[in-house]
């Protein structure tokens, strides 16, 4: 791959994923690497993109917003890029600056940031700096996808130490990119270089990473995000865009693969975590869909997420006929919840597997430049690409916005909602009802949303509202019929029945058998 080729790359891999529909129709949205040679120079970060796309990567806004459940941070410095982030055992949040090549501290007590120079950073260059990881000794450990590098930075002494990151054989480039602990080892995907890495934190000496390589299964184009199980087991997802791909175990005991084929329409799987009762949940940024794997039945289950809030599409040239949510990674807390980042619905989703349940809290801030808003300024994505829980909160951050922002998830919902039946068995050709129940949870100054997203295909099962909106005043009832097709094919499909209130989605799922 070539140099520059590479750099775009670096950049903009997640620009990929940002317009559906839309992609065909308007042009690709990508950084320019060059350094502002228009006007005069700032001294700032912004310097390192032209002004006319100071809007699109730096910020559209000068303040930040906030909502019941999320508050944003504005971060001093302009044009940073915030990505990665992690937390310490104290509470401090820290961060990558992809536009600085700086590792950030910000404390929720005094709501101050603190940036720390990084002397090894050329002037001028940026990198996607997707991996993080916080040591109990105190060094974070962070990836650079454009230098090829893993970095180390010392919290005590605030020094920087780079190690280059080993190319595979026979592949002229690498991507490190995440990082996810392995007892005292680390395990780094290395996205196009076709291969997982395992090394030690504590044994690395000299200018080169020292690393244990796995080579990935297949001739699939990415390696992506990377779990390790209770019994050491690593899992992984191997896939070319597109057109599907494989989630992989790995036995580091045996040298032993075993390889499961992804369910049919999961084309893009990045995030991968690994439930305490051993399920692997797969986030598909290639469309609504997160599906988990059971490896004792070894079997995939298919879910859905509510479709996106029409303000962060627009839809201004009327050409985006469905529009998809995307979600991107996801990770686990405390109480046994699935946790992912909507990257185009700008949105943080948490699903609860015990009870089948989601929510989806919008957020704030949005950019335009990223989405087909034409003049709507109310529009578009912060490009939430990453985020870290800690207790009931949960901190992301911005990309194209310069913020940082916190998800309080024990802030109360403003309505409940049940279901009449969690299971529906239907045989072909019959119909059948259901109802839901949504209750307030105090005084609601606007209509409540009914949606509903299913992933059985529409020919296959059709499924109506009594009502696509409600004033809810009060309790209230409603209908659904679940008609199956005379010729529907048989299988077991999810069922996403969501009410929708200003910043806040709260669904539940039903589980449809057709016979």
């Amino acid at each position: 791959m070539k140099k520059n080729v590479k750099k775009l790359l670096a950049i903009a891999f997640m620009a990929v994923f940002v317009l559906s529909s839309l992609a065909v129709a308007l042009p690709y949205l990508r950084p320019n690497t060059q350094a502002n040679t228009e006007g005069t120079p700032t001294g700032t970060p912004e310097d390192n993109y032209s002004p006319d796309k100071w809007t699109t990567f730096c910020q559209s806004e000068n303040g930040t917003k906030s909502s019941k459940y999320i508050t944003e941070y504005k971060i001093p410095t302009l044009c940073t890029q915030p990505l990665s982030m992690t937390t310490d055992p104290s509470g401090n949040i820290w961060f990558t600056e992809t536009n600085t090549g700086k590792m950030a501290e910000f404390n929720p007590t005094t709501y101050s940031f603190q940036e720390f120079d990084n002397p090894l950073w050329q002037k001028g260059e940026k990198s996607m700096m997707w991996g993080i990881y916080y040591e109990p000794d105190g060094n974070i450990w962070f990836s650079d996808s454009q230098h090829n590098l893993i970095w180390k930075f010392n919290t005590q002494s605030k020094n920087y130490t780079s190690f280059v990151f080993p190319k595979t054989f026979g592949q002229s480039e690498a991507f490190p990119q995440m990082l996810r602990p392995d007892g005292s080892n680390l395990v780094v995907n290395d996205f196009d270089g076709r291969k997982i890495s395992i090394f030690s934190t504590s044994d690395q000496s000299g200018t080169s990473l020292k690393t244990t390589d796995i080579n990935s299964p297949g001739n699939y184009n990415f390696t992506s995000d990377v779990a390790v199980d209770s019994t050491g087991k690593i899992w992984y997802t191997v896939w070319t865009y597109q057109l599907g791909g494989e989630l992989v175990k790995y036995d580091p005991q045996t040298s032993k693969f075993s390889n499961y084929t992804l369910p049919s329409g999961i084309l893009a799987p990045n995030g991968i975590s690994i439930e305490p009762n051993g399920k692997v949940w797969i986030t598909d940024t290639a469309s609504s869909m997160f599906i988990n794997f059971d490896p004792q039945s070894q079997k995939f289950t298919k879910y859905i997420t509510s479709v996106p809030q029409v303000s962060t599409y627009g839809n201004a040239s009327g050409l985006i006929k469905t529009p998809i949510t995307r979600p991107y990674w996801n990770q686990f807390d405390n109480q046994g919840r699935l946790w992912f980042n909507e990257q185009v619905a700008n949105t943080l989703a948490v699903f609860d597997p015990a009870k089948e349940t989601l929510v989806e809290y919008l957020v704030p801030s949005k950019n335009p430049n990223w989405s087909d808003c034409g003049i709507e300024t109310d529009c578009g994505v912060a490009q939430v690409l990453a985020f870290t829980i800690s207790n009931n909160k949960v901190w992301f951050p911005e990309w194209v916005e310069n913020n940082i922002g916190v998800l309080d998830s024990s802030v109360p919902l403003p309505l409940s909602e049940s279901v009449s039946s969690t299971d529906i068995t239907l045989h072909r050709g019959q119909n059948q009802t259901a109802s839901v129940t949504l209750s307030p949870n105090g005084q609601l100054s606007g209509p409540v949303d009914i949606l509903l997203q299913q992933t059985a295909s529409s020919q296959d099962l059709k499924v109506t509202s009594s009502d696509k909106s409600v004033v809810l005043d009060k309790q209230k009832t409603i209908t659904l019929n679940l008609s199956a097709d005379d010729f529907a094919l048989s299988g077991t499909y999810k069922l996403l029945i969501s009410a929708r209130y200003q910043d806040a989605t709260i669904s539940q799922f039903v589980t449809v058998t057709i016979q």
